[in-house]
């Protein structure tokens, strides 16, 4: 057995795990159509290995006939055990019929994961063969279950190459949990009048469709440039489902395609993507990627540039219940007239909004009032200038003002003091020559 085949037995341990009944059918542009089914049974350890009892059966011209009922190992994917017309088979030629009659739904039905990069179809595009598109997903439903189905299609160009693949096909997967399922196949000539087609008709599985979830998110590096300047185009595309999906992404600019890009994307994985834009003329472009929408200002005059200065907290100590006012500069010093919005944040939450439009050259305040409703030192913050503002309780309040009152009246007496004692200080004695009277008669 070569290492394809052991590989091509795991793709059909994960379908008969995951994969209850399925049915196929067989047409083609000559006629006679063909179904083919296959059911799982239940399971029986053969040789003490588990194993799932399948039956698979055809039917053509409405006429059904049992092919043969295989035992197949659920760790390994081989044939352990095979009934064909009654018969039991083992060993070696039990797995060579079980390889026979299984390895064409490993094959048809397995894991798709290489077909949806679509490498072949690519390649051809870039040679100038065709063209390969992705047609869309639809929910269709198949017996009693209903699938989401992504649609890829091929057409190659009449004047390719001899060697070049011919006609047209179309193929249709269904994502699941295990990898993706078979479809819809078809292939044909270019006019359509030769073709092969196979259809999924019904199938159940062991539980629900896994599908996957993508999500496009974008972003541009600037909103104004000058003519014949580029802006970034950045774009992450994410599956957050539980199965492999498939997204055609475009980018417009005033709603003419710019770029195309056909996203498969594995469960849980992330892509990111980049284009360039410029725009030779002045002007006003809405460039829409996804459900995003920017629109870009191309303009030689320089635009608005605002600077914001000057923070004043008044007062920046209150009481509980009182409001201080909370003021910027606001100033224009680019080239063109604009809008700016003018954002207070309070220990980091935006709490207040202002929107001021300015001329060139022109400057304005903005003033907020706030009112805390707590005790404690807040952060205000406006447009990343920032300062502080303390909060204190009535009672507090009131005690610290008493506590300066009595400060303040204490350095007042104290300079009164110091003055009364400096007045009162005694004269320095003068001394001066003067004449006694004579002592009187004895």
């Amino acid at each position: 057995m070569s290492y394809a085949q052991e590989e091509y037995y795991e793709s059909l341990a994960t379908f008969l795990n995951n994969v209850k009944s399925c049915r196929y059918r067989f047409s083609s542009s000559e006629g006679n159509p063909a179904e083919i089914g296959l059911r799982v049974l239940g399971e029986e350890t053969i040789g003490r290995e588990s194993t799932w009892k399948v039956e698979i059966e055809a039917e053509e011209e409405g006429e059904t006939t049992n092919i043969a009922t295989l035992w197949i190992s659920k760790s390994t994917g081989k044939c352990l055990q095979a009934k064909v017309d009654g018969e039991i088979y083992t060993g070696g030629m039990a797995e060579l019929m079980g390889s026979s009659l299984l390895l064409l739904w490993a094959a048809w039905v397995g894991t798709w994961q290489e077909s949806w990069d679509l490498p072949t179809f690519y390649g051809w595009v870039e040679l100038g063969w065709g063209r390969a598109g992705f047609l869309g997903s639809e929910t269709k439903t198949f017996g009693s279950t209903s699938l989401m189905v992504y649609k890829f299609a091929w057409e190659a160009y009449p004047n390719a190459p001899q060697n070049a693949p011919e006609g047209y096909a179309e193929i249709w997967f269904a994502p699941v949990s295990f990898g993706t399922l078979l479809a819809y196949l078809y292939t044909g000539s270019s006019d359509r009048t030769e073709w092969v087609k196979i259809e999924l008709l019904s199938i159940e599985l062991a539980s629900p469709q896994s599908l996957p979830r993508i999500v496009v998110d974008a972003s541009i590096d600037r909103e104004r440039l000058k003519p014949g300047e580029e802006v970034t185009v950045s774009i992450t595309v994410s599956n957050t489902g539980g199965a492999m999906g498939a997204h055609n992404l475009t980018l417009t600019v005033n709603g003419e395609v710019r770029k195309s890009w056909l996203i498969v994307i594995n469960s849980s994985e992330s892509k990111s993507l980049s284009y360039s834009l410029s725009f030779p003329e002045e002007g006003v472009y809405s460039v829409r990627v996804g459900d995003r929408t920017f629109t870009i200002t191309v303009s030689a005059v320089p635009p608005a540039k605002f600077e914001v200065i000057g923070l004043s907290i008044n007062p920046n100590s209150i009481k509980v219940g009182k409001s201080s006012t909370i003021s910027v500069s606001i100033k224009n010093s680019g080239g063109q007239s604009g809008t700016y919005e003018v954002r207070l944040k309070i220990n980091n939450q935006v709490v207040d909004t202002k929107t001021v439009t300015l001329g060139v050259g022109q400057s304005t305040t903005v003033s907020f009032s706030y009112k805390p409703e707590k005790e404690g030192t807040y952060t205000i913050d406006v447009e990343g200038l920032t300062g502080s503002l303390t909060v204190i309780k009535e009672a507090a309040f009131q005690e610290m003002l008493l506590i300066l009152i009595m400060g303040v009246i204490a350095i007042i007496v104290i300079v009164i003091t110091v003055f009364l004692v400096l007045r009162r200080k005694p004269k320095p004695v003068t001394t001066a020559h003067t004449t006694l009277p004579p002592p009187p008669p004895p």
